[in-house]
């Protein structure tokens, strides 16, 4: 936590000092927010919360994802392929902008699959607010649930051929529509995500700015195993050879 906050804190400082007229980054976004009321800016320690939240929540998370779904590409290179043929054709060497993840298409949907696959958050919690019944199993209230996203995701009576991989999933209305929760890589409800749409435009424009410079094919000797921790992550890393393009 101290290297943490001196990271932080610097970060902070140096944007306090010295801050260009026309920076729009997101410290800077926090620097110049102002409560609707009071009018008073953030507090040093609510602007350092929120840097935090963002450097473990959004790029841990993010990272696992982008290891997973690079993994699933190398493995499907007919879905790879396309991904590549994508990004060649819509943003033809130019650095992809916030508007270009709307027109990613299959990009995105890789990065949706993959999230379906090995969802970052594989479970989470939720507290019963009152009695209730699931499936013939009584719940009392107050009681404590678990919700296991990376079986939800993998279903059977809501996806069909729920191990391959596939990205067409998400593209289109599904027949029939699928369950509001039958997809929930951000969990659901009132305490979903805030970083939701964040995260995903993320990973989609990141994906397409490596796929503009590498291709990744998976080490043949690499031996692949999930491991669920606080994040579901690939045990031991995840090994990978880079070929410039």
């Amino acid at each position: 936590m101290r290297e943490l906050d001196e990271l932080v804190g610097g970060m902070i400082d140096s944007h306090r000092d010295g801050p260009a007229p026309d920076r729009e980054d997101l410290l800077a976004l926090l620097l110049g927010a102002c409560d609707d009321e009071s009018g008073k800016p953030m507090s040093d320690r609510q602007v350092r919360d929120e840097v935090v939240t963002f450097l473990i929540a959004g790029h841990e998370t993010t990272a696992n994802a982008l290891a997973w779904m690079w993994l699933q590409l190398s493995l499907n290179p007919a879905a790879r392929s396309k991904l590549y043929a994508e990004v060649d054709e819509l943003l033809d060497g130019r650095t992809p902008t916030f508007e270009d993840a709307d027109r990613l298409v299959w990009t995105r949907a890789v990065v949706q699959e993959t999230l379906r696959l090995y969802p970052p958050i594989w479970n989470t919690g939720r507290r019963a607010q009152r009695d209730d019944v699931i499936d013939g199993i009584r719940i009392p209230a107050g009681a404590h649930v678990n919700i296991l996203i990376y079986l939800t995701h993998r279903d059977p009576e809501v996806w069909p051929n729920p191990e391959a991989f596939d990205p067409s999933r998400f593209l289109g209305e599904p027949s029939p529509p699928r369950p509001r929760c039958a997809y929930i890589p951000f969990t659901a409800g009132r305490r979903v995500c805030v970083g939701n749409t964040f995260a995903l435009t993320e990973a989609t424009l990141l994906t397409a700015m490596i796929a503009q410079r590498y291709i990744l094919d998976l080490d043949p000797t690499e031996q692949i195993a999930p491991e669920a921790l606080l994040t579901l992550r690939p045990r031991g890393g995840l090994a990978m050879r880079l070929h410039r393009r």
